[in-house]
């Protein structure tokens, strides 16, 4: 008899058959979601595991800087650039303080559209961008010497450390700490921000609690290695987190790749402090102004060389190298495969979700990217449609020459695309590339024009004949910039604009002009050194043109034409046909017949100018006439091949436009002997023949022409027969 106070369990009285079946069922939906389980396994091992990089094959255009500013009125200059986990892009602009958003897929349409927005802006000539874990953008706002958050969600700006508009040097809670042109910015996963603290040549620190402290340099730029402050830095700009928790850093004007350990040690990862382009093992590479670092993976990162114009990956481990995969000398915009692609001054990078390499070229006021292959990001740019032209930037200046009184008309020593050297097989020779302006030794130059510093190392040449300050759209060479005949400072740009390095005798040694620093037309800049005139170069750079398409000089006037002194022809093997100097007074027609050459020995003269001072010729050509005056059939106008508004890429095109005695500059002897068939022009040299076997044969007039700047031409006619 059961006991009435026990509970009999259902499960216990259950017959046998119905746990067998439960544990079929089980075992039916186990095996049923198990595949299900392990695709899903195997798709977060596949996302997560480490993948080889793509090859990148070539370089595209994603975003024209500055669009909504129309960019046929001004120049921009893209700088610091950063991508999130979407491929969203941020840029810094320099000119115009702001900083822009740009979403894919399609960041520049063929129609000329891309998305873009403005994030921040009133900023001061901000650089390097990062972002934080929460998704906000830290700027390093270079001008105001301070670092700079952004709340992407409300857009709300606040500055993180230093005071704005303050240089100086502290550490110590953020409101109190003080920066000098702060360059580079990257953020750890717990949230501290390394900053290159650029002009104070120190690797700085802010930690999550707001504290700032020096990781790393004395303070005065050198180099050495070492812990704290034993280390030496020269201007370093780009800072990056290795996987290894350590910074890289692009060491600006020391021309190295350094490493900083948390702990504050310093070492030196690549470059031998030479500038140059060489590849190689790390040890014995060169660059000229490595700008910014993108880490590709624990072994291999990428750098941005400036100056160079070149980007250049960085290879660790069992064969370390490093070689450029884009870009070098002569700098440019070209949209092509990695090896004939062009760049101009990249100075920021980002790696993209899906493997491109986004970067700022800075030069050529382009966001673009190195792209594996069937990328569909991207698409090639048109240098006329995103270079500021020389009519556009005349309309933004005032007439002015570059000494006091601005008004008061100056001389014109030398004008542009002037052979310099001699034109010889065992001599050097090159194109002048800008305006001569001569004045007295020790006089003050002043600005043309109202610019920004944008490279954080403006200056070149301290000491030499070839001392030059570059800004964006102006070149000021053969100067003391900063400096009176003296060498004292002239005392007029902001506290700490400029650097001067001194010996232990208290010398300037060398100088430093600060990213930021704004310069108002009229502003003195420096003054004459021992060449006595100041060397203008116009243009944005590798779009350099002639500075008489631009500036507004009051009182220059030209009436005079150019003088031409010798015509000649040559054959396609250079053998002389004519040559007027040689020739007595013609009596009959020259015989001609193939392909000729054509020069023509010219020189030109400005109203007001010494008599001995002579000038370069603008524009030269020549045109074939029939026996009764009217032009032949190819001929209806002048085909005027040589036209000095823009010089050619290649810099070793002298030859296309000067025959061999050509020779000016250093000898006291000035011939201009031009190749009229070649075609040196727009930045395009290549080489051409008169080909007489296109005309029929019979009596013809050839007539060349020399005409300046001005529009005052000079004429030479020859009587030829064409020969079959």
């Amino acid at each position: 008899m059961k006991d009435p106070g026990m509970r009999t369990s259902p499960q216990l009285n259950k017959p046998p058959s119905d746990n067998r079946a439960s544990r079929r069922l089980w075992l039916k939906i186990t095996l049923s979601i198990l595949p299900l389980l392990l695709i899903g396994l195997l798709a977060i091992l596949w996302w997560r595991w480490p993948r080889p990089p793509k090859p990148l094959v070539e370089i595209v255009t994603l975003a024209i800087a500055g669009r909504a500013e129309t960019p046929i009125k001004a120049h921009y200059e893209p700088f610091g650039i950063v991508a999130d986990d979407d491929g969203n892009i941020f840029f810094s602009e320099s000119i115009t303080g702001r900083i822009y958003k740009l979403t894919p897929p399609d960041y520049l349409s063929k129609a000329g559209r891309q998305n873009e927005a403005i994030v921040a802006q009133q900023l001061a000539t901000p650089s390097a961008l990062a972002l934080d874990r929460a998704g906000n953008l830290l700027i390093a706002n270079t001008g105001a010497h301070t670092i700079v958050r952004v709340n992407l969600k409300s857009n709300e700006t606040s500055i993180v450390a230093g005071a704005d508009g303050v240089s100086g040097f502290a550490d110590g809670p953020a409101a109190s700490a003080r920066f000098n042109g702060p360059i580079g910015i990257a953020v750890a996963q717990d949230g501290t921000i390394f900053v290159a603290d650029t002009y104070n040549d120190r690797i700085r620190l802010i930690s999550p609690d707001g504290q700032v402290r020096t990781l790393a340099g004395s303070g005065e730029p050198g180099f050495a290695d070492g812990t704290g402050a034993e280390a030496q830095f020269d201007t370093p700009c780009g800072i990056a987190i290795a996987q290894d928790r350590s910074l890289l850093i692009a060491d600006t004007g020391n021309r190295r790749i350094r490493r900083v350990d948390l702990n504050g040690l310093v070492s030196t990862v690549a470059g031998t402090g030479e500038p140059g382009n060489r590849d190689g093992i790390p040890a014995e590479a060169t660059f000229v102004e490595p700008t910014a670092i993108a880490v590709r993976d624990k072994n291999s990162f990428f750098v941005a060389d400036a100056a160079n114009s070149s980007l250049r990956l960085c290879t660790f481990g069992e064969q370390p190298s490093i070689k450029i995969i884009s870009g070098g000398y002569p700098n440019g915009l070209i949209d092509a495969e990695l090896s004939t692609a062009r760049l101009n001054r990249p100075t920021g990078l980002a790696l993209l979700p899906d493997g491109e390499l986004a970067f700022a070229d800075s030069g050529n006021g382009l966001i673009r990217a190195c792209v594996p292959l069937n990328s569909k990001i991207g698409h090639r740019a048109d240098p006329s449609s995103v270079i500021i032209q020389a009519p556009e930037m005349r309309a933004l200046l005032e007439p002015r020459w570059p000494f006091e009184p601005p008004q008061t008309r100056r001389d014109l020593a030398g004008t542009f695309g002037e052979v310099r050297g001699e034109r010889l097989p065992d001599h050097d020779a090159w194109f002048h590339s800008g305006l001569d302006i001569p004045g007295a030794y020790g006089e003050t130059v002043h600005a043309i024009f109202t610019e920004t510093v944008t490279r954080p190392l403006a200056s070149s040449g301290f000491g030499s004949p070839r001392e030059r300050l570059r800004m964006p759209l102006f070149e000021y060479i053969h100067l003391r910039i900063g400096r009176d005949q003296h060498d004292q400072p002239i005392g007029h740009f902001a506290n700490g604009a400029i650097t001067f390095r001194r010996d232990p005798q208290g010398n300037i040694m060398d100088i430093r002009v600060r990213r930021g620093t704004r310069i108002n037309a009229g502003d003195p800049i420096g003054t004459l050194n021992r060449l006595n005139h100041v060397h203008l170069i116009a243009g944005p750079p590798a779009f350099e043109c002639n500075a008489l398409l631009v500036l507004k000089l009051p009182g220059l006037t030209d009436t005079v034409a150019p003088t031409i002194e010798a015509l000649r022809l040559f054959d396609e093997q250079n053998h002389p046909v004519f040559e007027s100097e040689k020739a007595n007074k013609l009596s009959k027609p020259v015989e001609v017949s193939g392909k000729l050459r054509i020069t023509l020995r010219a020189y030109d003269q400005v109203d007001g100018n010494p008599r001995y001072r002579r000038l370069g010729v603008y524009r030269l050509g020549y045109q074939i006439l029939n026996a009764d005056g009217s032009p032949s059939a190819d001929f209806k106008e002048p085909r005027y091949n040589i036209t000095f508004n823009r010089l050619p890429v290649d810099p070793n095109a002298v030859p296309l436009a000067f025959a061999e005695d050509s020779q000016s500059g250093y000898q006291g002897v000035t011939i201009f002997n031009y190749i009229v068939t070649n075609i040196v022009r727009d930045g395009e040299a290549r080489e051409n023949f008169w080909d007489t076997t296109q005309l029929a044969p019979g009596n013809y007039t050839l007539r060349v022409f020399a005409e300046d700047f001005f529009g005052n031409q000079a004429r030479r006619d020859l009587s030829v027969k064409v020969n079959r």
